[in-house]
């Protein structure tokens, strides 16, 4: 039986912890999922596992050899799932005591996904997968190592049941420190309130005559000096109060319209009669469809069918393609060798963002690349972090439709939660592709699928939050309530709109 086990384990980079596991350990027939933010030591931790890595302190016993299945590696002319695939089955092929998949799901259309679920259920010996996929850590994940604040926690049980242990986590933090910030109002209420009626009794009552004041000046002098001591009592009381840190809430940011360039026509995105090739291999025939503007449509379809080329077709003005005059595209198809290694991480969004700091500041901030990252070169990045930072470029860009190639690959669990939001909420257009189930169910307001040759638009599709004026006009009865001269008709209109809409 394999056997794996780290105790009180630290790993350095450049003088600087970047993380600890104080106790980890699995055996055989465990299935662990390894999650955490991008660029905090996962794959580290595989190469230590491995022993690849032998910089660290602490203890690491393994009783076999490990393979890693690494989550980028050649491609070979090959897609990206495909290449991934033929990796996985080589690895299982070996029959491993211990497998490590980095990002198994990557690239991987919906049946690769249940293969490889079904595959990694039925595997018998021990099995770490680093992933930020939900579907496939809840179907396969026993325990959990989490990675937060540069610790590694081991939560035994399923994925499922440690997101509502998280959730439940936070819930209490929320709600320990709201507590704790009502109770420090209260007792600040009540030293001020002491301190006003001490003066109160230091001035004595209105109808006193100058000699009942004086006769009662020592007296009262006494009653505000007791009246006193209990303020500062009180005082002293909030000042000893262990204080809960303030949970980290990360406000959402939502475009409205008037930040993005007009369109012009009823469609951004025309296909007729489309003929595709790959080389010598027919991908399409006789496609057809169109996009118009404020949808949110998905490309769906087996790894090799020709997602990226339909993608790139249409953005090199192919025949039988056409790009509306108006469109503003903003392009994200995970080449991170188009970015600057030499820029600091803010050199590259100030110059792409048609945003003012503050908003780009927060926008970065919902993903991931806080304040520590501005100064940070591009080069020294995680390939996840230069994800995060090649999308949110183009996220907050001057275009009005974004075309994405699988924006969700090796982004962490926030960020994930994060583009959902921003793409739902988003005023413009978007076309892409994703995998991840979940995420285009949550986004897509249509779905294409793309198999036998054939480009079909379902009936039945992805029941996404279909677009809304709500942000403008949220964003325009903001405006007007700040207005030098309020217009109490506009108003009126604007907040029947708004009433109207989230009634429906």
């Amino acid at each position: 039986m394999t056997q794996l086990t780290l105790n009180n384990l630290t790993k350095t980079v450049a003088g600087e912890t970047l993380f600890t596991a104080e106790h980890l350990t699995a055996q055989s027939g465990d299935r662990v999922g390894i999650i955490g933010a991008n660029g905090t030591g996962k794959s580290t931790l595989a190469h230590i596992i491995c022993g690849t890595d032998t910089d660290f302190t602490g203890q690491r016993a393994v009783t076999d050899t490990a393979i890693l299945v690494p989550q980028i590696a050649p491609n070979a002319g090959r897609s990206g799932g495909q290449s991934m695939l033929d990796r996985i089955r080589r690895a299982m092929a070996q029959r491993p005591e211990l497998l490590i998949l980095d990002e198994p799901s990557a690239n991987l259309d919906d049946e690769h996904q249940s293969w490889l679920i079904g595959q990694l259920q039925h595997f018998s010996g021990l099995l770490i997968i680093i992933s930020h996929d939900r579907e496939l850590l809840a179907a396969v994940a026993t325990q959990i190592w989490s990675l937060e604040d540069h610790v590694y926690t081991q939560y035994n049980g399923s994925f499922t049941k440690f997101e509502t242990y998280r959730e439940q986590r936070r819930e209490n933090a929320r709600s320990q420190y709201q507590n704790e910030q009502n109770d420090r109002r209260k007792l600040r209420l009540a030293v001020q309130a002491r301190h006003e009626k001490a003066d109160r009794i230091r001035k004595g009552s209105r109808s006193m005559s100058a000699a009942e004041r004086a006769n009662s000046q020592s007296v009262r002098e006494q009653n505000a000096g007791k009246m006193e001591r209990g303020a500062r009592a009180l005082r002293d009381r909030a000042e000893r109060q262990t204080t809960t840190v303030k949970p980290h809430e990360t406000a959402a940011l939502k475009l409205v319209a008037t930040d993005l360039p007009p369109v012009t026509g009823k469609r951004l995105i025309a296909v007729e009669d489309l003929h595709l090739k790959r080389g010598k291999h027919n991908l399409l025939q006789h496609a057809r469809f169109s996009v118009t503007p404020g949808e949110r449509v998905a490309l769906a379809g087996p790894n090799g069918c020709g997602k990226s080329t339909l993608i790139e077709a249409i953005l090199s003005h192919a025949p039988n393609t056409r790009l509306a005059p108006s469109a503003r595209v903003g392009y994200f198809h995970q080449d991170m060798t188009e970015l600057p290694a030499a820029k600091t991480v803010w050199q590259v969004m100030s110059a792409a963002t048609a945003l003012d700091g503050n908003r780009t500041r927060q926008v970065m901030g919902a993903f991931g690349l806080t304040a520590r990252f501005y100064d940070r070169l591009v080069g020294d990045l995680s390939g996840g972090e230069q994800v995060k930072l090649q999308l949110l470029a183009i996220l907050v860009s001057t275009s009005n439709l974004l075309i994405l190639d699988e924006p969700t690959n090796y982004l962490d669990l926030p960020a994930l939660r994060a583009l959902e939001d921003y793409l739902i909420g988003y005023p413009g257009t978007v076309l892409f592709v994703a995998h991840d189930q979940e995420f285009r169910q949550h986004v897509a307001t249509r779905t294409l699928v793309m198999a036998d040759h054939q480009l079909t638009d379902p009936a039945k599709t992805a029941k996404g939050v279909p677009a809304s004026d709500l942000p403008r006009l949220q964003f325009e009865y903001d405006q007007a309530m700040m207005a030098p001269e309020l217009d109490t008709q506009r108003l009126k209109e604007l907040r029947e709109q708004i009433a109207a809409i989230k009634g429906k």
